[in-house]
């Protein structure tokens, strides 16, 4: 089972990358969520919001609404989210990014997910 905290971490992670909402992104994170089986899994609103998305911005319309898309990426960073927290080397590379080990992420964030729990520290 995973830790929240590590959650909290991916999703820190994901908020600094996400940063512009365009249809081949979120043509790739649908594709990639249903090829993973995690589509499914998605709140139906957030599902519908993108499918919508999609559709408005294949037909050549503009979102420029802030609130639609402070919820489009949040929606993107919750499909990720329930994609990629079944990977374990993404999950070991944000930790080891977090923990500051610059020769390999990787590694170090295995070793950390490795230990008990009582003598992890917390990497936030």
């Amino acid at each position: 089972m995973i830790d929240h905290n590590v959650i909290n971490l991916v999703r820190e992670f994901l908020m600094r990358r996400v940063d512009r909402i365009s249809p081949p992104i979120l043509i790739h994170v649908r594709a990639l969520a249903i090829r993973r089986g995690s589509w499914w899994r998605i709140n139906p609103f957030k599902r519908a919001l993108i499918n919508a998305a999609i559709t408005y911005m294949r037909a050549g319309f503009i979102i420029r609404s802030t609130a639609l898309i402070g919820m489009l990426r949040d929606a993107v960073i919750d499909v990720l989210i329930n994609t990629v927290i079944r990977k374990l080397s993404f999950i070991a590379y944000v930790v080891g990014t977090r923990l500051g080990e610059p020769s390999n992420p990787v590694i170090a964030g295995l070793q950390w997910l490795n230990r008990p729990m009582q003598y992890r520290w917390f990497v936030g």
